[in-house]
């Protein structure tokens, strides 16, 4: 019989009733029933809401991150951008729900966990900076270190506007479709 984490069950859980209520308006009964866990486990668990809510969003950032990395293996420079936009989309793609999450969440700095978010943001941000220097540094380009961290963000941003615009209103669209209107526009 397979063991039961307890821990990513609450977090799973907080995600869908954020995603009905928000994370003002979710409530630790209505994760623990979303849960199937008594509320006391939330509490075993997690300190409080705040600490599950930082647990959702470091995680969404971290499976992100493991995802660009994976992305870039094998990959030449060149097409590293590409291959690290795909990735990123199919993650988005793979919990809608935690990506709206993140993406309402990623400029708030009234959060009690709002220096975590930033760490974990900054290290996604960081792998799509790389990405960028370095297929410009192999396209000869002697301002590939001038690529900054803004750049990095811009790219993820896009990406991530265009997954949820993509997701939500635009369904008709393949992912190459959606890819290839980012990178001409990046």
């Amino acid at each position: 019989m397979a063991r039961v984490n307890t821990k990513q069950l609450i977090r799973d859980a907080a995600v869908r009733v954020a995603a009905e209520h928000g994370i003002s308006g979710a409530s630790m009964d209505q994760i623990a029933e979303a849960a199937g866990v008594a509320k006391g486990s939330l509490y075993y668990n997690f300190a409080s809401k705040d600490a599950i809510f930082e647990a959702v969003i470091q995680g969404g950032f971290e499976h992100l991150a493991e995802a660009i990395d994976t992305a870039r293996v094998g990959v030449a420079p060149a097409d590293a951008p590409r291959a690290v936009a795909g990735a990123t989309l199919e993650t988005l793609r793979g919990n809608l729900d935690l990506a709206k999450l993140m993406a309402s969440e990623v400029f708030r700095t009234d959060r009690p966990w709002a220096s975590a978010m930033d760490l974990a943001r900054s290290s996604v941000v960081v792998r799509f900076r790389d990405v960028l220097r370095e297929a410009r540094r192999v396209a000869g380009d002697p301002t590939a270190d001038e690529v900054t961290e803004i750049a990095g963000a811009a790219f993820f941003g896009a990406l991530a506007g265009a997954c949820l615009d993509w997701l939500l209103f635009r369904q008709d669209q393949s992912m190459e479709q959606v890819l290839d209107q980012v990178l001409r526009a990046h």
